[in-house]
This record gives structure tokens, C-alpha cells and sequence, in this order.
């Protein structure tokens, strides 16, 4: 069977996971990419009864300082923590069955290294203070259902929904013993609700793709004083295969984040909205091994008060079908 006939005659699958990996840039940390690795929108499907694996990193250095949709220089910060960088390096291994053409679902467990570090009373008695942990996320588990068109595979519709899980710890401290604001935090503390949509459509060639995806997160229990705002987020893409077994994939993130709220949330300093474009580039090593690369950049931000943002993030991953 060809390459392009077995990327057209499959795809009912994978649909659990999309975007959802899709948390916030927050003020000083909690970053995750936007990018959507969700192959099944993109012409990669899998047969009923089979399950997936993938693994994938995520680059996010939070190095610039954003006051609503304009770039700041350190000088004309004048809170009173003024905050130098969050660095996220994310692993994210999921995986996913897929028990019929109609359901999936899936699992998802982030591991994240975060440095942060920032000064209080940059003007007065200035005490730097700094975060190294390297630390479980929040778990979360989605299904999906499926509609998919018999004679057009690639002609598919579907729902998404589940729940993210208050696995992560809310209380690292570092070295001196100070707790990291509840934003920076590996874990929200809080259960969330996801729901989704997606839609899937042919392109203008053999094994081209038209894509886009729907998702909001909220949460419905929280603890400590913290409920971490919601997140809408929206994907557009298009895959096109290029040469072989390469293919060339362009996406249009948006992400919408509301205010934290409670007494341990800075709602001021929390929430906005970006808008990134994601060119990446997808080999399939065989019919079972994907290779894939993305890097994501901003076309627009907002944000509210004075928060870091990151000018540049990368994705790179394997997905292993079995």
C-alpha cells in the first residue's frame, strides 16, 4: 500500500488530546505551547483497537517583559517585584487508545523543569530570589467522539472532554524556604473541565489536510485560595506532504486566558490573549514512527499589567503508533 493511500484510508483516532497540553503564559511562569500535535488532524489516523505513544519537549524562555500589547524595558517596571525570567523546559508523554472508530481516549502526564527568578523591592532593600524544581504537572485524561465519513475519511467531526487532574504540587519552595506564587507552580491545585471540538477537511492534494480545533478549560474545584482563570483555546492549520515521507505543516494558534482570582492569585498581573503562527515539519520515519518539529512565534499579545512573555518556543516529539 502507498504512503499516501494509507495516510487517506485511516483516521479515526487521536482526537483525545489535541491542544489540550495548552495551559497559559502567566506572569512569571506556568507556559506551555499552543502548538497542536493532535496527527489525526493532519492525515496521520489509526486503525480501531491501537493505541498511540508520544513524547514531546517544549522550549519556552520567558525573557521579555510585556505591559497590554507593547514590549518594556527592566526601567520602566514599577512594581514592586520586578521579574527577570521564567525558563520552561516541558516533557509531555501521552497516550492514547483508540477503542472504536467512534471513541478514543487518553492520557496526558507533563514533567516540568522551571527557573524562575525576580527581584522584590527592586527601588528599596532589593533581595533577589530564584526557582529551580524540576516537577510533575497536572494529569489530564480526555475521550472523544468521532464522526467520521465512511466514503472520505478525511472528512471528519468530532467532540472532545475531560477533566485535568490536581496532580502537580501547588507548594514548591526554594531554597530558603519561600513558596513560588501559585502561577508559577507546577500544579494549578484545582480540577478543571475540558471540552472541545474538531473538524478535519481534504486539501488540494493527495494526502493534504485542512484542520481546526476548539478547546476551553475551567475550573470547577479549586483549594488554597486559587482558582486559575480559564483558557479558550483556537487551531487552524493545513498539512501538505513535500517530498517523500516529509510533510510541512502551518498552524494558527490563539490562546485566551481569563484573570486568576483569590487571595493567593495576582489578578492584575494574570490572563490575555496571544496569537502565535507555528510552522513545523512532520517525517514519517514508518508507517508507525512520526517525527515532528515546531517553532511558535507571536504575531499579537496582550496581556494583562506587566507580565514575561517569550518571543520564541519550540516543540519536538515522536509519536510511536503500536
Amino acid at each position: 500500500m502507498s504512503q499516501s493511500h494509507y495516510c487517506l484510508s485511516l483516521l479515526p483516532l487521536l482526537a483525545a488530546m489535541g491542544t489540550v497540553i495548552s495551559d497559559a503564559h502567566a506572569s512569571c511562569g506556568q507556559a506551555f505551547c499552543v502548538v497542536n500535535t493532535n496527527w489525526a488532524m493532519q492525515g496521520v489516523p489509526s486503525d480501531p483497537e491501537s493505541s498511540r505513544l508520544d513524547l514531546h519537549y517544549e522550549y519556552i524562555n520567558q525573557n521579555k517583559l510585556r505591559q497590554g500589547n507593547r514590549k518594556i524595558s527592566a526601567a520602566d517596571d514599577t512594581a514592586d517585584t520586578r521579574e527577570n525570567r521564567t525558563l520552561n523546559h516541558n516533557i509531555v508523554a501521552t497516550y492514547d487508545y483508540t477503542a472504536s472508530n467512534a471513541w478514543g481516549v487518553s492520557i496526558a502526564v507533563p514533567l516540568q523543569q522551571r527557573i524562575h527568578d525576580h527581584i522584590t523591592d527592586p527601588t528599596g532593600t532589593a533581595s533577589y530570589e530564584k526557582w529551580d524544581f524540576t516537577k510533575m504537572g497536572d494529569i489530564k485524561l480526555m475521550a472523544s467522539y468521532n464522526i467520521t465519513n465512511d466514503e472520505d475519511p478525511l472528512n471528519n467531526f468530532g467532540l472532545q472532554f475531560g477533566l485535568k487532574l490536581p496532580s502537580g504540587s501547588h507548594t514548591v519552595a526554594n531554597g530558603d524556604g519561600t513558596r513560588a506564587e501559585r502561577a508559577l507552580q507546577p500544579g494549578s491545585g484545582s480540577t478543571d473541565v475540558i471540552i472541545g471540538t474538531f473538524y478535519t477537511h481534504p486539501g488540494f492534494g493527495v494526502g493534504s489536510t485542512w484542520f481546526a480545533q476548539g478547546t476551553h478549560q475551567q475550573a470547577v474545584m479549586t483549594r488554597d485560595d486559587f482558582r486559575p482563570g480559564g483558557v479558550t483555546s483556537l487551531t487552524a492549520g493545513y498539512t501538505q506532504p513535500l517530498a517523500g515521507a516529509l510533510a510541512g505543516t502551518l498552524q494558527l494558534n490563539a490562546l485566551f486566558k481569563a484573570r486568576d482570582v483569590g487571595a493567593q492569585a495576582e489578578p492584575d498581573l494574570s490572563g490575555g490573549k496571544y496569537v502565535f503562527i507555528s510552522p513545523g515539519l512532520r517525517y514519517a520515519a514508518s508507517k508507525s514512527v512520526q517525527i515532528y518539529a515546531y517553532a511558535q512565534l507571536p504575531i499579537y499579545r496582550f496581556v494583562n499589567g506587566i507580565q514575561l512573555t517569550a518571543d520564541l518556543a519550540f516543540v519536538g516529539g515522536v509519536t510511536i503508533r503500536f
